[in-house]
């Protein structure tokens, strides 16, 4: 039986940045994807980026090393930068050489001070030794003094900070309903990576409420398109799958069901005033969600239509597209009262508004 090995999925883009940008060896990137560092070596050839010359071996004799060492009393950072090579290196031709090193440096670093540079300000040990004129493992034992814990290997080779998502059901079951409507997800090493692109400014600041507080929001706009991106830790592997229906535990919850349909509703949903009439609706290709959004409101209580909007093949469309949609005055009342507290899009709550308006208006006119 011939076995067949799945291809690790790498795009070249990021083993660009990887590897070219941040000066990972091979080593480093292999273990982010949990793959042998010989996988992307082949990926490197593959993508003709070029490989990094592997350095020379440094040769500094032991006069040398009395020399700067001993006589001039340089730190093993100094020498190294002198010799182009890592100070670690400098620590082994010392022991290979049998001179003594030096007790680490006695130089103590406020908490609050350490924290700043490492924690805030995420600057990595070396830079940290550089500014207070002294080595690496000075540094790492005055963090291992303060209990400062290291950053991982994942969070060491990322640029911003992630935050790990909050655990309210009520806003994973709005993101849910966000994702499945406009965002594409993939994951990236232990990266979840949100990509969508828009016209709409609204659009843009309502992803940016949503995700900035938990990692690293990006957007850039070219013509009329804003093209946006945002970069999530773990946590948020939730996004991922883009599943064809609801999650019982969303519709087994009146909360979470309308929270869901709110995160629905931003994407895709549309509030509006035709003819002098209040409508909802929302249209897409997700046959299986809109019916079950359709039955779950009929089961509540506020009656809307389910059915086909258009054919594929019109206007460039290659899939059928549904809809859901009500115009009755009193459920229309009930179901803006129901999402109330879940939508978030400024241009959609402002639409519910006058729309709600639009029907108080009628009612006083014709009545209920």
């Amino acid at each position: 039986m011939v076995i067949k090995i799945k291809k690790i999925n790498i795009p070249k883009k990021e083993l660009e940045k990887m590897y070219v940008n941040k000066i990972l060896s091979t080593y480093k990137i292999a273990k982010e994807y949990a793959c042998d560092p010989t996988v992307i070596q082949n990926r490197l050839k593959e993508y003709d980026i070029p490989r990094r010359i592997p350095k020379k071996r440094i040769s500094i004799s032991k006069k040398e090393l009395v020399n700067l060492y001993l006589k001039k009393k340089l730190s093993t950072y100094k020498i190294a930068k002198l010799y182009n090579c890592r100070n670690s290196t400098i620590g082994r031709k010392l022991e290979e050489s049998k001179i003594k090193t030096r007790r680490l440096e006695k130089i103590e670093i406020l908490k609050g001070e350490l924290i700043y540079l490492y924690s805030k300000r995420r600057l990595p040990l070396s830079k940290i030794a550089k500014k207070f004129n002294c080595s690496i493992a000075t540094i790492f034992k005055n963090m291992k003094l303060h209990n400062i814990k290291l950053r991982t290997t994942s969070e060491a080779c990322t640029k911003y900070l992630k935050k790990d998502f909050s655990g309210d059901l009520e806003e994973k079951a709005y993101l849910i309903g966000f994702r499945i409507g406009d965002l594409h997800a993939k994951r990236i090493g232990s990266i979840i990576i949100l990509k969508t692109n828009t016209t709409k400014t609204e659009q843009v600041e309502l992803i940016r409420s949503l995700f900035k507080k938990y990692g690293h929001f990006y957007t850039k706009k070219h013509n009329s398109v804003f093209y946006t991106q945002c970069q999530m830790n773990n946590s948020f592997s939730f996004l991922l799958p883009k599943e064809n229906y609801i999650y019982n535990w969303i519709l087994g919850n009146e909360k979470y069901f309308f929270s869901f349909l709110a995160g629905y509703t931003d994407a895709e949903g549309n509030i509006g005033i035709y003819s002098n009439m209040a409508k909802f609706r929302l249209r897409s290709y997700d046959k299986k969600i809109l019916y079950q959004i359709h039955n779950k409101l009929n089961i509540l209580g506020i009656k809307t239509n389910f059915g086909l909007e258009s054919r594929s093949g019109i206007r460039n469309q290659n899939q059928d597209c549904w809809g859901v949609y009500t115009g009755n005055k009193s459920y229309l009342l009930r179901l803006f009262d129901s999402l109330e507290p879940y939508l978030k899009h400024k241009k959609r709550r402002n639409d519910m508004d006058l729309a709600r308006l639009n029907v108080i208006e009628r009612n006083l006119k014709y009545g209920a």
